[in-house]
């Protein structure tokens, strides 16, 4: 298990909004790319891993932001759960081990998104 937030990024520092917002992507999707299930609580979480298919739990907050959309838009979705607490999340994070294996989905770029748009 790997915890990581994207405010600790250096890119932040990277010169010019265009540069900056180019090196946080690129670098958000190596991230995001490392694990073979990802736990998150940020709606862009959840989106990157839905278009890299990424089988993700979405942990909601009090807001219920992530189940809102979730339910709205994704609740489809095979790779994806939606759990409420820590201990749900673990448990979701098992159950897509076991349905997924050792398979990672494969390594994409910011071009190859753009294309399966």
């Amino acid at each position: 298990m790997w915890k990581w937030d994207w405010l600790g990024m250096s890119s932040l520092k990277a010169e010019g909004t265009v540069k900056r917002a180019m090196h946080i992507m690129h670098n958000g999707l190596a991230i995001l790319q490392q694990g073979r299930v990802l736990v998150t609580d940020r709606l862009h979480g959840h989106i990157l891993s839905v278009l890299l298919d990424i089988p993700h739990v979405l942990l909601d907050n009090c807001h219920q932001k992530l189940s809102s959309f979730h339910n709205t838009w994704t609740r489809g979705l095979k790779n994806c759960r939606l759990a409420d607490n820590a201990e749900d999340a673990a448990r979701y994070v098992m159950e897509l081990l076991d349905e997924y294996g050792d398979s990672l989905p494969p390594r994409l770029t910011a071009a190859d998104i753009k294309e399966k748009l």
